[in-house]
């Protein structure tokens, strides 16, 4: 049985004429008539009998109209719902941050993506961007926000895409005190310092150690830490040099945390979203794409 067959049926038992059904299906009559026979020969039963006014519904017929309406309602309301889910995604979207979510734009993300759809539920955890990128390929994550130098870069797996959101640049911080020394420092000075070091999780490290590897051999670390809180504070306390993301370098800059070494030039790292190639299709991740692009625009852009 066959919906159309349904909707023929009911529409000839309202207008009670084939001519007049076939103009309110936008069908010919033959195709009617051909509709309500297959119908009754799949029931088992006959509908209508002609007369001179036109169709007129059987005993049987009578009987199974208004179940064939109620099959009707069913559909429409199924296909209602459906348009409703695909509206509001419901389920889960889970996203990892690797850095300060102002920085992110977490919160005109949150915005974005969840106008239109409050059955969309979006966890976020915080972690460092190499296990955000093992966490995607895995599955653990839907996606997530990571630093990619040219270190990483060359090392992502087939199955992972990457949308460039925006560049930016790390850059060396001093304790306060150490000012005054090293604001005219070079590379080859810094690397006899003492640093607050970040551990293989961190794709700045091998951009900083690039810069220092020329001048020594083993840098001296007081601290390894994955954590920018951490190495902020212990920046602060006078334990050694650090490397921050602009921003919030130039944040905790004008709290008088650190400062900035401007002689130093910012290494550039690019921030994307990352995210499995075969889960492109996903309704949820889609949404998140295109809540991505319009909060980054005009930066976003595809690897």
């Amino acid at each position: 049985m066959e919906l159309y067959q349904l909707r023929t049926f009911v529409a000839v038992a309202e207008e009670g004429h084939l001519t007049r059904a076939a103009e309110r299906l936008f069908i010919s009559q033959p195709a009617v008539s051909a509709h309500v026979k297959a119908l009754e020969g799949e029931l088992g039963v006959t509908l209508f009998t002609r007369g001179a006014r036109g169709m007129r519904l059987t005993r049987e017929g009578e009987a199974l109209r208004p179940r064939a309406e109620a099959a009707l309602r069913s559909v429409g309301e199924l296909v209602a719902q459906a348009q409703t889910l695909r509206e509001e995604l419901v389920g889960e979207l889970r996203l990892a941050l690797n850095t300060d979510p102002e920085l992110l734009r977490v919160r005109q993300l949150m915005v974005a993506l969840c106008a239109g759809r409050p059955r969309l539920e979006v966890h976020l955890s915080q972690s460092m961007s190499k296990p955000i990128v093992d966490d995607v390929r895995a599955g653990r994550v839907d996606g997530g926000f990571v630093y990619i130098g040219e270190p990483l870069a060359g090392a992502l797996a087939e199955e992972l895409a990457a949308l460039r959101l925006a560049g930016t640049t790390l850059h060396v911080v001093a304790p306060p005190k150490w000012f005054e020394r090293l604001k005219h420092c070079t590379w080859a000075e810094v690397a006899a310092e003492p640093w607050v070091w970040y551990s293989d999780n961190c794709p700045c490290r091998p951009l900083l150690m690039r810069q220092l590897a020329p001048y020594v051999s083993d840098v001296r670390k007081v601290a390894v830490t994955d954590a920018e809180g951490t190495l902020k504070a212990l920046v602060a306390d006078g334990a050694g040099l650090g490397l921050l993301g602009r921003h919030e370098a130039l944040a905790w800059e004008r709290e008088g945390e650190v400062r900035i070494l401007e002689s130093l030039p910012g290494l550039p790292i690019d921030i994307c979203f990352m995210y499995r190639r075969d889960r492109a299709d996903d309704p949820a991740l889609l949404a998140a794409l295109d809540a991505l692009r319009r909060v980054w625009a005009p930066e976003g852009e595809e690897d």
